[in-house]
């Protein structure tokens, strides 16, 4: 807490010596009960610092106590900057000193440090949260993560993390106001309570991750994503997981866990938003890494595979993620798919069941390292998900076709499809003929990588 006193002890050079001393009478109290001031300039800029004890020796070599304070001052006085560290200002007190001006960087007084009440620990520094999420890939099981699936049958996917992240940083403030701000969208908010945010912007998918949370302080949050929106790597699902794990810190002994995290991802996106989707997303961006995931009626389990590294390298070598379209609405996809959704259509139900049993076979082809079968399988799941689900069109079955002619063994368009990401599975020596053949498309072929972290969080110095 800033010094209360500090106006009351600034002097200007010409204050006479005689009342400085009557207003050391007033505030010693206040400084350690040491007589002490400030002295500045007209500019406000502190030019020496006086004391009783300066006063007093100089008396006795003749000073009158008519006479200006500037002649008693001490110029070559010991201070702290508004800046410096703890450690910094110890090192000050260190020199045989009770009390301590503050200045700022043009050297005018902004507070004052006692010895008395300095403590070091309350001086930590301002420190910026934040959180980062990779989104995923998904390559087989997409559709049987849904509710209304997992309520009758059990469902499983096969995803993976990648080097593509949303980032959320959230900075305290001094207010109890929130001001939220996407450097993607280029768009701010700012409210003054929980109670009052209105819905109905782009910046709803934040709004809705903060509510949910129920923050009792005043903060700005940032976000930024280093994918569009709508693109089918869980992008909007990544980055509620980034805002709710920023704000998960500040929890304490009440910290949530990583299942606690995902379900309040669901019901910020899915329920609180209404924005039709699965599961998958909010887990296996969250846990990262490779994982099998395990949709039960009344729970989700996340088990990460052991694949070794040399068959990952293989994998990513034969693997082109591309760039393509716009952007779609996974929430109006997926909810196309769920009003066409009936457990009694016995042939759809038998599709749903092929895409389990071919996720398993993934899965098991990764750990045993074929991944020309993988690809192969790839290939199968893609087909058998446009049997039950929107995500394809004319404009990705011709960049599909293309990529098969040109010597792919398989490959999906990932999310709920229409628009986004394709990825491609080839044999190496094809790569250059796909990739120029979707380039007269204007597919873009994006690098990526592997990575095994899902939410992770740390603090900076602002």
């Amino acid at each position: 807490m800033a010094f209360s006193y500090l106006k009351d002890i600034i002097f200007s050079e010409d204050l006479t010596v005689r009342n400085a001393l009557e207003q050391f009478n007033l505030t010693a109290l206040y400084t350690d009960h040491l007589g002490f001031g400030l002295v500045t300039d007209e500019q406000g800029v502190c030019v020496g610092v006086v004391t009783d004890g300066d006063i007093r020796r100089k008396i006795l070599t003749g000073t009158s106590l008519d006479d200006r304070i500037d002649s008693v001052m001490n110029r070559n006085f010991i201070y702290a900057g508004h800046n410096d560290t703890s450690h910094t200002v110890l090192r000050h007190f260190d020199k045989k000193v009770t009390v301590l001006p503050v200045l700022d960087d043009e050297k005018k007084p902004v507070d004052l440090y006692r010895l008395s009440d300095f403590k070091a620990s309350s001086r930590g520094e301002h420190r910026i949260i934040r959180a980062r999420v990779p989104v995923r890939i998904s390559y087989s099981g997409g559709g049987t993560d849904m509710s209304y699936y997992i309520d009758h049958f059990p469902g499983a996917v096969l995803s993976s993390t990648i080097t593509k992240y949303c980032t959320a940083s959230v900075m305290v403030r001094p207010d109890k106001e929130i001001h939220l701000r996407s450097k993607d969208l280029g768009l701010e908010y700012v409210f003054d309570s929980i109670e009052n945010i209105q819905f109905g912007d782009r910046l709803d998918l934040l709004k809705s991750a903060v509510k949910i949370m129920q923050p009792s302080f005043g903060f700005d949050l940032e976000t930024h994503s280093d994918i569009d929106a709508g693109t089918g790597l869980g992008g909007s699902s990544a980055m509620t997981v980034a805002i709710i794990g920023a704000l998960n810190q500040f929890r304490n002994e009440k910290r949530l866990d990583l299942y606690d995290i995902a379900d309040l991802a669901y019901q910020s996106e899915r329920l609180n938003l209404g924005i039709s989707g699965g599961w998958q997303d909010q887990y296996s961006t969250l846990f990262g890494g490779f994982n099998w995931i395990d949709f039960r009626k009344n729970e989700v389990l996340v088990n990460p595979l052991r694949i070794n590294r040399e068959i990952l390298l293989e994998l990513k070598y034969n693997l082109m993620l591309f760039r393509f379209g716009g952007t779609h609405d996974s929430g109006k996809i997926q909810s196309k798919n769920s009003s066409s959704f009936n457990v009694s259509d016995k042939a759809k139900m038998e599709n749903f069941a092929k895409m389990t049993s071919l996720a398993i076979e993934m899965k098991e082809a990764l750990l045993k390292g074929k991944v020309k079968k993988f690809g192969d399988l790839l290939d199968a799941s893609w087909q058998l998900k446009k049997l039950f689900s929107k995500a394809s069109n004319s404009a990705v079955d011709e960049l599909y076709s293309i990529a098969r002619q040109e010597g792919a063994l398989g490959g999906k368009v990932l999310g709920a499809g229409d628009a986004g990401y394709m990825l491609i599975y080839s044999s190496p020596k094809f790569h250059k003929a796909i990739r120029d053949a979707f380039a007269e498309k204007d597919a873009r072929l994006e690098a990526f990588d592997y990575t095994e972290s899902g939410l992770e969080v740390w603090s900076t110095a602002r």
